[in-house]
């Protein structure tokens, strides 16, 4: 089965990069022991259901880029030893020549650790945690000693061919004309700046290290607090945090370092494009991304940016924007050279990434432990992180998500220009928005 290549995934492969992989990982820390053979099953059952895990990268005679899905055991590489807390550095999927799904499994005395490894040009981040979220049902089931349903969720690969239109109409494209050509502009002649000043390496040299990343989460009370503040300023939870990490930037920015002028900085952040009619549709990269730029001068007055942040948003929605960057990249995939060209230039593209994705396994009917981790087989699952990846010039991406009732962030950075502590830093003063209202400066 050969399934043709949408204009984002194209974006994806060739911005893949030996120093910066196009790798995104799902981590799951257990306390328990899972039954490795039945995890084993469960992930092999389910991945019969989603061809693009299971793909290469095809070429034909006219260069044209497809997937071509192939016969090959699932990569499941099972480790013992005290690393769950940390995994050693995968190696980065080339999707040329391997499926762009990778597991490592890592058994402790009293817990068990799964990192799973994508590659982002098969699936975005919603389509991930709908395939961890299908083998955590599958190996319930399985542990309860009985037989899984067949494709439970009735997932259909014929949508997969439907995956990746921008729905942008000639008729909207001319509604939305000075709206589009605001954001083409942007795109195309504004760059931002990146978090800190930055030695820009050779990318052709493989990462030694690129899975660095620094985790912390808020109290279900925090979290209440937090979910009820953007009630209060009607706003969505994706607008305040937004919001606070252009605050947190701000402030990190002036504590490690002097900035000079009073450059852009750009949060980008994917947009889900699944309709109700693509329910059904495996995991795929079914994304777009959306950009919010912002000057530091503007960080004096936090309701005044947080009012401005969800006209921005608001706008964006009512006037489609989310459709732009695949136009854009269909046209400049035309011009010579094509959007290849475009992403070997070493300008900054985004300070940081931030992908929302909201609350997790909340519809797996698995019983409840008091404080609301779920129980899986025997094991109760303890925390879930999620690392985009990161790009040359952009230093930080971020993930936001929701389990048992916390809202838990992951921040993964270049570990080649950002130390440890300067990471974690970053966090804290993340946190510290996230935990209190800001002043107004």
């Amino acid at each position: 089965m050969l399934i043709p290549f949408t204009i984002f995934e194209k974006y994806m492969l060739l911005d893949d990069q030996p120093a910066y992989p196009m790798d995104s990982f799902r981590f799951l820390r257990f306390s328990g022991r899972l039954n490795f053979k039945r995890f084993e099953a469960s992930i092999t059952e389910v991945l019969r259901y989603h061809p693009m895990l299971r793909s290469v990268v095809y070429k034909n005679r006219r260069g044209q880029l497809f997937w071509e899905e192939i016969d090959c055991p699932i990569f499941i590489r099972k480790i013992r030893g005290p690393l769950a807390s940390r995994f050693p550095n995968p190696d980065a999927i080339d999707p040329f020549i391997e499926p762009g799904f990778k597991v490592y499994f890592v058994e402790e005395k009293n817990q068990t650790s799964v990192l799973f490894q994508f590659h982002h040009s098969v699936s975005d981040g919603i389509g991930e945690m709908q395939v961890l979220a299908d083998i955590l049902s599958n190996y319930a089931i399985r542990f309860q000693g009985e037989l899984p349903p067949e494709n439970p969720r009735n997932l259909d690969s014929a949508l997969l061919l439907r995956r990746g239109s921008s729905g942008l109409t000639l008729a909207k494209y001319l509604r939305f004309f000075f709206s589009t050509a605001v954001t083409t502009h942007q795109l195309s002649l504004r760059f931002p700046t990146p978090l800190a000043p930055y030695v820009p390496l050779n990318t052709n040299i493989p990462a030694k290290d690129y899975l660095a990343f620094c985790a912390d989460e808020l109290t279900q009370e925090e979290t209440r607090n937090y979910f009820d503040r953007a009630k209060r300023h009607e706003v969505t939870v994706n607008d305040l945090l937004i919001r606070d990490l252009f605050l947190a930037m701000g402030v990190w920015r002036k504590k490690w370092f002097v900035p000079k002028g009073n450059p852009w900085l750009r949060i980008t952040m994917p947009m889900n494009l699944r309709t109700e009619s693509l329910k059904n549709m495996p995991a795929a990269n079914t994304v777009t991304m959306l950009f919010l730029d912002r000057k530091e001068r503007e960080f004096s007055d936090p309701d005044l940016l947080l009012r401005n942040i969800h006209q921005e948003t608001d706008w964006i929605k009512r006037t489609e924007q989310k459709h732009v960057l695949l136009l854009t990249l269909k046209i400049r995939d035309r011009l010579p050279g094509g959007i290849g060209y475009e992403l070997k230039s070493p300008k900054c593209r985004a300070t940081a990434v931030l992908s929302n994705l909201g609350r997790i396994f909340e519809s797996l009917p698995f019983m409840r432990r008091h404080d609301g981790r779920l129980f899986v087989g025997n094991a109760v699952l303890e925390e879930v992180d999620a690392a985009p990846p990161i790009r040359s010039g952009t230093l930080i991406s971020l993930s936001a998500l929701t389990y048992a009732d916390r809202l838990r962030l992951i921040l993964r950075y270049d570990a080649k220009n950002m130390t440890a502590e300067q990471a974690n830093d970053l966090l804290q003063i993340f946190f510290s928005f996230l935990k209190s209202e800001p002043a107004t400066a």
